[in-house]
């Protein structure tokens, strides 16, 4: 199959466990398979100093500055697609949210938003297709508590992840980026890997 010279970027974003990385490993081995290249930009998340609380801005902050310097790097790389579990447009969104929630200022929220325009302007960061995984506040709840480690706190209150699944849903849907949204609540691993392999071979051959 002809594959285009410029890579194809698909940033995967969503509720919390709602499938995302694995969803991405899975399609790593697929393409893969398929004679595709692909790169993978992981979550930055794990690599936050232990010093810095959970439950703050300065953390959003040091998670987003980190997938940035990832994001730089795209252009570089000898592949055909790349993966980014959680990129530009998941940066924004929390920008705005983490505001909506009293958890930081609108001046830092802009701050950061500006920062997140700029990089935009200069590198060209913002992804060619969006993956947008959803999924009900029990099912995320479930999978949640089926997880080894604390992981965040604000994660596991019904609460906050309403707040977010609403405000995640109504910001992907007004982003003009082609995209698929998938609720996988009810779908196996397999059959999510099924639909969302098929939307971007189909956006390949169109590019």
């Amino acid at each position: 199959m002809e594959k285009r010279k410029t890579p194809i970027t698909i940033e995967f974003t969503g509720l919390p466990n709602s499938g995302k990385t694995t969803l991405i490993h899975s399609l790593d081995k697929t393409f893969s398979k398929d004679g595709f290249k692909v790169k993978i930009v992981r979550e930055d998340s794990e690599t936050v100093p232990k010093e810095i609380p959970k439950k703050t801005w300065e953390r959003n902050a040091y998670i987003t500055l980190g997938q940035l310097k990832s994001l730089i790097h795209l252009s570089f790389w000898d592949s055909d697609l790349i993966f980014i579990d959680r990129g530009f447009y998941d940066a924004i969104f929390w920008a705005n949210f983490l505001n909506s929630q009293g958890i930081c200022s609108k001046e830092e929220s802009n701050f950061m938003l500006n920062v997140l325009d700029g990089f935009n302007k200069t590198f060209d960061i913002s992804p060619d297709i969006l993956i947008v995984l959803d999924s009900s506040i029990e099912e995320s709840l479930k999978r949640r508590n089926n997880q080894t480690g604390a992981g965040t706190p604000l994660l596991s209150k019904n609460d906050f992840l309403t707040a977010y699944k609403t405000e995640l849903l109504k910001f992907y849907t007004s982003v003009n980026t082609p995209k698929k949204f998938l609720d996988t609540t009810n779908l196996s691993v397999e059959e999510v890997e099924k639909l969302v392999h098929k939307y971007i071979l189909d956006f390949s051959k169109k590019s």
